[in-house]
């Protein structure tokens, strides 16, 4: 049975030992200035006292960068061991890249290495461990919202993917992901929805973008939805609650263009979910692209001059050990990934190689010519980690396709 198992093939290790990678790099970045510490010394931050003052945004950074190791380590090894032994396992692996990267932060001088750090770290493993363990088996409540996936989606792993591309849109919009009920949050929350000085200080680019995203975000679901399902009610609902509880998070805000310009996209979609399933398809890929493009573009309200900013060769530079940067990170990603979903989706299988090299090329092209922009936008900053980025959306859905299990859907929904 566990031979059998092995067969099976899975985009987990790989995409593990990516992001292996990626936490050793953030860690221990700039990999410079090296203290010459005694071997002994490096474990010290074991028995060191616990921090005096804990911040819940180190509290959440701490467990989010972890969570997807621990989610594709026990996933990688529920072929290999007892779904139970995977989560212990990835659990302790998790905690293992944790101890050296610590350990290993104390020959940093601008490092602080820490036991709570470690702990958290763990947790992070831990929860994405037990994760991926609900997806394979999940409990009551889980399993009834797994029932309501295969009756509104289409079946297959592609499909998943797609969803998780709007998953990861309603986490770029709730992130740092700190509530608050306190009644001064919430009117700061609200206050812009009446801010004086409509319409000379209305942002219309703003407006704009983010009508253009919600619909290509609303045609995009419809293309992920099965045929005989009607996804506008869903949609409006799913959308509306993801900016009601944005306004209960901690330093987000909704404004009327966001407002506004989610309701135009909500309408529009409306109108164009009963359209072909090609124009769809095209229709959707262009508003994404519009809205990311109208954004990128956008310059900081709260900045009136800023002079000619350097472009930024180092990845990740800006968008370490913030939340910030992990919002940034995930409002460049996703559009991406829905994007490269509906190219390999609407791909012929034995053209998908050469038409993920070819939309590469574009996507490289593009996000270099709006980065290098930037370099002239007030408030903006160029940055080689958005074009990273958007190229690591591009690709994944391409590459995940090619490690689909055979047997399951491939290619569904760009059939019209």
């Amino acid at each position: 049975m566990l031979a059998q198992k092995d067969k099976v093939p899975s985009a987990s290790p790989i995409l593990a030992a990516a992001y292996a990678l990626l936490v050793v790099y953030g860690s221990l970045y700039p990999f410079s200035d090296w203290l010459p510490v005694p071997a002994e010394d490096m474990w010290a931050f074991l028995t060191a006292p616990w921090p005096r003052y804990i911040i819940r945004s180190d509290i959440i950074i701490n467990i989010l960068i972890y969570l997807p190791m621990g989610l594709l380590l026990a996933r990688a090894l529920r072929y290999r061991l007892h779904s139970g032994a995977a989560v212990i396992a990835a659990t302790a692996l998790c905690l293992l890249l944790s101890l050296g990267m610590e350990s290993l932060q104390s020959l940093l001088p601008d490092r602080v290495s820490s036991r709570l750090d470690l702990l958290l770290n763990g947790l992070g493993g831990l929860g994405g461990a037990l994760l991926a363990r609900l997806t394979v088996n999940p409990p009551g409540p889980l399993r009834r919202l797994a029932a309501l996936r295969r009756e509104w989606f289409l079946p297959g792993r592609a499909m998943d993917l797609g969803l998780v591309a709007i998953g990861l849109w309603a986490l770029s919009q709730l992130t740092p992901l700190l509530l608050s009920l306190d009644t001064n949050s919430l009117r700061r929350g609200l206050l812009p929805l009446w801010t004086p000085g409509f319409p000379s200080l209305f942002n219309w680019p703003q407006l704009s973008a983010y009508a253009c995203t919600i619909t290509g975000l609303g045609l995009f679901g419809s293309i992920l939805a099965r045929p005989e399902k009607n996804m506008a009610l869903p949609f409006i609902g799913f959308v509306s609650a993801v900016l009601l509880v944005k306004i209960l998070v901690m330093g987000r805000y909704l404004a009327l263009e966001t407002a506004i310009g989610a309701a135009m996209g909500m309408v529009l979609m409306v109108v164009l979910r009963p359209s072909p399933k090609p124009f769809r398809f095209t229709a959707g890929g262009l508003a994404l692209l519009a809205g990311f493009t109208l954004a990128e573009l956008e310059p900081a309200t709260s900045v009136i001059f800023k002079p000619l900013q350097p472009f930024n060769w180092i990845p990740f530079h800006g968008q370490m050990h913030n939340l910030s940067g992990f919002s940034e990170i995930l409002s460049l990603f996703w559009p991406f990934l829905a994007l490269g979903c509906l190219g390999a989706f609407a791909t012929r299988p034995n053209r998908r190689r050469w038409m993920a090299f070819i939309g590469g090329l574009l996507v490289l092209a593009l996000m270099f010519v709006l980065e290098w922009q930037q370099q002239t936008i007030p408030g903006r900053h160029a940055d080689i980690t958005d074009i990273l980025l958007a190229l690591a959306g591009w690709s994944l859905p391409w590459w995940w396709r090619i490690h689909t299990p055979r047997g399951e859907s491939h290619g569904q929904p760009g059939r019209a």
